[in-house]
């Protein structure tokens, strides 16, 4: 397998300046000069690699889908289906447990307050993740279809929350929050069997 096209190197070695420029200053303050410095490129390259500072953003938030994507994908059985008990592992585990992505998440979410583009991008990658789950409950068919949305809302936000109170050393353990999420599975479980 050959060398990858040096604009892809450009590319990558310029996404991982702006995030580490994001994770040192804030994505408010990220400017393309920081970028251009933290890489040691003219801003006149950044711009031609990357376009600029919302199509980096952009990038940044396809970057941070992806790595959830992978890592939700690992839990997909032999058929490409996911368990609702495979998916509470993964989103107790390891899709929210890297700090650096949460960080920049955490980045986003701040922006998307003020930016309809970012939160429009950011609600779209909490709606994957809440429909996945969505969709495993109707495929093992608990609760209503109605419950299984809020429900999958409820356990996206333990798990949201677990990663962004351990910020300041007040969330639970993963496996507590865990077995929260799988009582409200089983309070579904219930519903169905009435």
């Amino acid at each position: 397998m050959g060398r990858p096209p040096k604009t892809e190197e450009r590319s990558e070695e310029i996404m991982r300046a702006f995030e580490a420029c994001v994770l040192r200053h804030g994505l408010a303050a990220t400017t393309l000069t920081d970028v251009a410095d933290k890489s040691g490129l003219p801003r006149s390259l950044v711009r031609y690699f990357m376009g600029n500072r919302d199509e980096m953003v952009d990038r940044l938030i396809e970057r941070l889908m992806a790595v959830a994507t992978s890592r939700i994908d690992t839990v997909r059985d032999a058929s490409g289906d996911m368990s609702v008990a495979r998916l509470l592992d993964a989103y107790f585990g390891e899709v929210f447990a890297d700090e650096r992505s949460n960080a920049l998440m955490g980045e986003l979410w701040y922006l998307a307050r003020t930016d309809p583009h970012i939160r429009d991008r950011v609600h779209g990658v909490y709606l994957y993740a809440t429909s996945l789950l969505t969709d495993a409950l109707a495929r093992e068919r608990i609760g209503s279809a109605t419950s299984r949305r809020d429900a999958a809302l409820a356990i996206l936000s333990l798990a949201l929350g677990q990663t962004s109170l351990n910020d300041f050393g007040l969330a639970a353990s993963a496996d507590a929050m865990r077995s929260q999420a799988q009582r409200i599975v089983e309070s579904l479980s219930m519903e169905t069997s009435r």
